[in-house]
């Protein structure tokens, strides 16, 4: 088996070289993503079939090629049967195994054989780029049966998909978001990541993604410009001259001007991710797809960073924003929160006009503007979850008994008594945490399940027309599978998350989690107890139960300020 680094200006000629010129076209021009999908690309230029290999050989070699995604797998079709080599699906999904498969031969005789296959298994990804992790100790088996073709072993039952292990993925597939526009008031886009292999296709695919919708668990929070039943009208979006061009068949002209300029940006959005692709163009059957109006669906934007996006603490002096070099106090925020009794977990919206925090013991979620007086919002039974404050203004917290539902608060009028929102029909347990997007379209869930199980998931969330969160749709898979027990959890950017986790006997564990994609752990913290994500990993901040606010340093935390339960806005 060779293999050789794919020249990135290589791949990016590949792309260019897709031919087709547009007879009309809507040319708009959008934001790169950091991450240049190039990087550590390598692609795998497989050998086919030696000649009398042995059965266990031709299975070895058949994986081994699969990984090479060429001319739509050609060499890994040599290893198969002619039946097999005409009906095999790659592009049906993939299986990332930790190691090259163990092989094992079953049993031959002169004409047919059985090897088996087996590997532990790190992650799926199915045929729409969603990346699952598994839980440990997950096991890829499978037996292949063989026959002889003119005299030499070949496959006849490979199964759809490939088997790839996780240095070949990691190598080979990228994370692509596939942007959606958030439900109800204010909209933004909202990155769908997928997984897919960077050549000469992927433009197509994410289109493809766009137009199949958004992931099942996004769903409920957002929409799509693009009418049902819409499809690429050639199969196909060619890239030239920097350029994607993409036609639409007839029943996108559907959609009415706003949807027309929600799936312009979409469109935009997700292709010009890619680093060979600065502009698009989108027909239907060939002719221009404009937004119609003026005004309609212009310029809808990525969800990014709120103005004031500072860190904020409880502080020797109270509720603080950290100022590059400082706690500070927030002027206007001290009156009343001594007589509240002890106040934790502070959260602050994203203009920063309004904080809230904890007091009575965990038992009440209080609200105060700056300069303004310190209101009770949800007062529970028993102990609340940590706040946090979505960008329409609403507080949301949750009791810790289970079955209870997450609660919302309106902060501009905090004496509304609190509403429940709707938890998918399979309930959330006993709730950790709950943490609300930027974007307002998700919300990130840690809870706990009868039997003592720890889950870490997201959901779609429900709006009216207002913004009012209603309900929540199903969740993700487990984003953490097997953890023992989480401590909390934090949004950091687009599809990232950070979970602080608690082994047994060991000191807690900051894992970076996407919610499709691979999770890695950061060195631990001792003593870590609460943790804020910012807009990147460097901006993760620790509290610890001494009182105290780390950040990382290398692969070391070291001591930020003396405080309490950070938090970013959002």
């Amino acid at each position: 088996m060779r293999r050789r680094a794919a020249l990135a200006l290589a791949l990016a000629g590949v792309l260019a070289g897709c031919g087709g010129v547009p007879r009309s076209s809507d040319v708009v021009s959008g934001q790169r993503i950091e991450d240049d999908p190039r990087i550590g690309l390598l692609q795998v230029i497989p050998d086919g079939p030696v000649r009398d290999a042995a059965a266990v050989d031709v299975v070895r070699g058949f994986l081994l090629a699969a990984s090479s995604s060429e001319q739509d797998h050609a060499v890994a079709r040599q290893f198969l049967d002619a039946g097999a080599a005409q009906t095999w699906r790659p592009d049906a999904g993939t299986t990332i195994v930790t190691t090259s498969p163990d092989l094992a031969l079953l049993r031959q005789d002169a004409d047919t054989a059985v090897v088996a296959v087996t590997a532990p298994v790190d992650a799926l990804v199915d045929a729409d780029g969603h990346y699952a992790e598994q839980p440990p100790a997950s096991t890829y088996t499978r037996s292949l049966n063989l026959v002889r073709e003119e005299g030499q072993w070949r496959v006849t039952d490979p199964g759809d998909g490939v088997v790839i292990t996780a240095l070949d993925a990691s190598r080979t597939l990228r994370p692509f978001p596939v942007y959606f526009a958030t439900s109800g008031p204010a909209t933004q886009l909202v990155g769908d990541v997928r997984w897919f292999g960077y050549d000469s296709s992927t433009a197509t695919r994410i289109v493809r993604a766009l137009l199949a919708g958004p992931s099942a668990w996004l769903a409920p929070g957002v929409d799509s410009g693009a009418p049902v039943g819409t499809e690429l009208r050639v199969g196909t979006v060619p890239v030239a001259a920097g350029t994607a061009t993409v036609d639409l068949t007839d029943t996108a002209l559907d959609a009415d001007p706003t949807q027309r300029g929600v799936l312009l940006a979409q469109l935009r959005a997700s292709l010009t991710g890619l680093p060979a692709v600065g502009d698009v163009q989108v027909s239907v059957d060939g002719a221009e797809l404009t937004r119609g109006s003026e005004t309609a669906g212009t310029d809808v934007p990525r969800a990014g960073a709120p103005s004031d996006s500072r860190l904020v603490a409880l502080g020797p002096q109270g509720i603080s924003r950290w100022d590059r070099s400082q706690l500070r106090a927030v002027a206007g925020t001290g009156p009343g929160l001594e007589a509240a009794g002890a106040a934790s977990h502070p959260a602050v919206a994203a203009d920063g006009s309004v904080f809230a925090v904890l007091t009575d013991a965990g038992k009440v979620a209080r609200t105060q503007r700056t300069g303004g007086q310190l209101e009770p919002a949800v007062t529970g039974q028993g102990s609340l979850v940590p706040p946090s404050i979505d960008r329409f203004g609403w507080l949301w917290t949750a009791p810790t008994t289970a079955g209870q539902p997450p609660l919302v608060v309106p902060t501009g009028t905090p004496q509304t008594p609190a509403a429940p929102v709707e938890p998918p029909a399979d309930g959330l347990g006993a709730l950790v945490s709950v943490r609300v997007s930027r974007d307002g379209a998700r919300l990130l869930v840690v809870g706990r399940d009868d039997a003592g199980a720890v889950h870490v998931r997201v959901h779609g969330i429900v709006r009216d027309a207002g913004g009012k969160p209603l309900r929540l749709g199903v969740g993700t898979p487990d984003l953490v599978p097997g953890v023992a027990d989480v401590a909390d959890a934090a949004w950091l950017v687009d599809d990232e998350l950070v979970v602080l986790t608690r082994p047994p006997g060991g000191d807690p564990v900051p894992v970076l989690v996407r919610v499709s994609g691979p999770s890695t752990r950061l060195p631990a913290v001792p003593g870590a107890v609460t943790i804020a994500g910012g807009w990147s990993e460097r901006d993760l901040v620790v509290g610890t139960v001494d009182g105290r606010l780390l950040t990382r340093s290398g692969a070391s935390w070291i001591v930020l300020a003396d405080g309490r339960d950070p938090s970013y806005p959002g």
